[in-house]
């Protein structure tokens, strides 16, 4: 019983402590909201969305991280995953926009060939 109640007021004590989240996996994160931002996201719905939920995931995983809340480290793998998704959701409306004036291109160049 000795035992028991002294891992647990160790594993308690650890639960206290500080839960930094690397500059790795911050960078990681703003990297992909700027990246999404600078390719369009801000004009896709969807995209804007993800986009919005990574920038308050982040600020809030930073202020866990700050309080030394563990869950901080979660809430950051979130916010990259809506940041990469935000990013993923802006490059196929651009994608799929280059596709449609493509194609536009070759019709019009078939047009021309035959009179």
């Amino acid at each position: 019983m000795k035992n028991l109640m002294m891992s647990l007021a160790v594993l308690g004590l650890g639960a206290c402590a500080s839960a930094p989240i690397s500059p790795d996996r911050l960078e990681h994160s703003e990297e992909s909201i700027r990246g999404a931002e600078e390719i369009g996201a801000l004009n896709v719905p969807a995209a804007k969305l993800h986009l919005q939920l990574a920038k308050d995931q982040t600020e809030t995983a930073n202020k866990m991280a700050a309080q030394g809340d563990e869950r901080a480290i979660l809430v950051m793998a979130r916010a990259e995953s809506d940041a990469e998704l935000a990013l993923g959701l802006a490059r196929e409306v651009a994608v799929h926009s280059d596709a449609l004036k493509a194609t536009e291109d070759l019709k019009a160049v078939r047009a021309r060939g035959n009179p």
